[in-house]
């Protein structure tokens, strides 16, 4: 906290969600000087609440947005230059029907468009992470592949490629962590309570540590808002409008063997569904609410779960979906617009300039897939705003930290021999597909602290994680190391005593009360009720 004190910042970032982050490295990247604070725990917002899937445009083109389409193939790409060790190309199949808009001449012809437009997808790429062309397959082909498709008039199916976020959490601490090393002053549970004000111009903000109750002044040049569900309260702050009304969007981790396929089907509601596999189960969604929902609204969510499971069963009537199926359900406020057919998810980022509050640009954040571009967008929008002397972005080509693959398990192997240590198979490949070229850090710190057993049978989590979490990662509460600095818990409960332990640990490492480390588990606990 005592380092956004520091002087007058060129640039103030609230909310630490992943258009946050891209805004804070990028703008640091160019040279300036930035700070970014979340009132929470960085990506735990609806960066956290995803379907782990990098798009590419596919539904843009259907809609005959060729340009929002090249686009999102452009960000697709970037995202698999910068980030190779967390993407991984996966197959996505629907089905074809006779006498429809999906029939199999249109689907050809419109592969053909697509893949034209995204010629370039590959350029750069590492040849693991190449995106073949669409695909027809037979209905034999695809009833195999999606049991209990609907079969009434089905011709066949359609296969095209995008990439799955194979670690989505890691992913966003990546972006964290290239902010961090490129100059800017990244601080977690540190909350906008007011904004600092020069007449009209916004310089600032009032900030108030959440685990102290402490408040500090933060000045800045600039102030973009890049908060989520939050950014209606703080524009609210300021006097300026033009945050998007909000609907409650979920997916559903299903306790269902996965194939290595994503289907995709329509629901009895008309909504394109998709049934990912993930984590060796399948994620199921996207749904969202009818209504529109208020931020912090506490309504529970046992309704829209219902709601969810019925539509999702409709879509895939093989799955059959149940209350008793659901490992972990990923929910969050979203922003939407108003259609012919009442409110619907946005459909794209919007990157706000508040002319009658000087300094101040918001960000109405839509798709992890673009995150980037948008934050691109808004720095370039402080730039003018400012005047300040900023080199080009590169965000888009220099790769993340730790995303060397030709180098992550090598250097795990050679720290294990140096320190003596043999890794259960899935440990090894659980350090190194978490870390990347960070695993030998990772386990230099788990071997120093005596800490290699893992945290329980079932899962790969060292118990030194945690120590290297606290220690080198800025976890400040329990579910920041179960849910977003390990994937401890990010497919459902991890096995019997996991959590007590790694509640033990923190205890002890952060001088925790008996009172604080059953808090700390109840809020974990609370996270994983259903």
């Amino acid at each position: 906290m005592a380092r956004l004190q520091a002087g007058e910042f060129d640039l103030l970032v609230v909310g630490g969600g992943i258009h946050g982050l891209f805004t804070a490295y990028d703008a640091a990247a160019r040279g300036m000087s930035v700070a970014l604070i979340d009132r929470g725990d960085l990506g735990s917002g609806i960066s956290f609440n995803h379907q782990r899937t990098i798009h590419g445009g596919l539904r843009a083109l259907q809609s005959g947005h060729i340009r929002k389409c090249q686009e999102q193939i452009r960000e697709r790409r970037a995202w698999a230059r910068i980030a190779p060790h967390l993407l991984r190309p996966l197959p996505f199949l629907i089905g074809t029907y006779r006498g429809t808009r999906r029939s199999r001449t249109a689907v050809r012809l419109g592969f053909k468009l697509y893949d034209f437009v995204g010629r370039s997808r590959n350029a750069n790429v590492l040849p693991e992470l190449h995106l073949p062309n669409g695909r027809l397959e037979s209905a034999a082909t695809t009833r195999r592949l999606s049991p209990g498709v609907n079969t009434s008039r089905l011709s066949g199916g359609a296969i095209w490629y995008d990439y799955q976020t194979v670690h989505p959490d890691r992913l966003t601490w990546t972006v964290a962590l290239a902010a961090d090393q490129a100059g800017a002053v990244v601080c977690t549970y540190a909350e906008m309570v007011a904004p600092r004000r020069d007449g009209a111009r916004v310089t600032g903000a009032t900030v108030r540590d959440v685990m102290s109750g402490e408040s500090l002044e933060v000045r800045a040049k600039a102030v973009v808002f890049a908060a989520g569900a939050g950014l209606a309260a703080l524009q609210g702050q300021c006097g300026v409008s033009g945050a998007a009304p909000l609907v409650l969007a979920m997916n559903l981790l299903l306790d269902r063997p996965a194939k290595d396929i994503s289907i995709a089907a329509p629901s009895s509601r008309g909504r394109m569904f998709t049934a990912v596999p993930w984590r060796g189960h399948v994620l199921v969604g996207t749904w969202q609410s009818d209504d529109e929902v208020q931020a912090g609204d506490d309504t529970p969510l046992a309704a829209s779960v219902d709601a969810c499971l019925a539509e999702a069963g409709s879509a895939f009537p093989a799955m059959a979906p149940t209350r008793a199926d659901i490992r972990f359900v990923h929910c969050g406020l979203v922003p939407a617009q108003t259609t012919a057919k009442g409110l619907e998810l946005m459909a794209e980022s919007r990157v706000i300039v508040h002319q009658e509050a000087p300094g101040l640009v918001s960000i109405v954040g839509v798709k992890y897939t673009t995150a980037r571009l948008t934050a691109e967008r808004a720095v370039d929008a402080v730039v003018n705003l400012t005047g300040a002397q900023a080199r080009p972005c590169r965000t888009g080509t220099a790769l993340l930290p730790h995303a060397d693959v030709a180098d992550s398990d090598g250097l795990l192997q050679e720290t294990c021999q140096l320190l003596g240590v043999r890794l259960d198979r899935d440990v090894q490949a659980h350090l190194a597909g978490w870390y990347g070229t960070e695993a030998s850090a990772v386990l230099r710190c788990a071997h120093e602290a005596k800490a290699m057993a893992r945290l329980s049978a079932e899962s790969p989590v060292l118990e030194g994680e945690l120590n290297y979490a606290i220690r080198e990662a800025a976890a400040v509460r329990l579910e920041d190391v179960v849910f977003r600095r390990t994937p401890l818990c990010s497919a459902g409960r991890p096995g019997a005593d996991a959590l007590g332990r790694a509640a033990d640990i923190m205890a002890a490492m952060c001088g925790w009360t008996p009172e604080r480390r059953d808090e700390e588990l109840a809020r974990v606990h609370a996270r994983l009720v259903i």
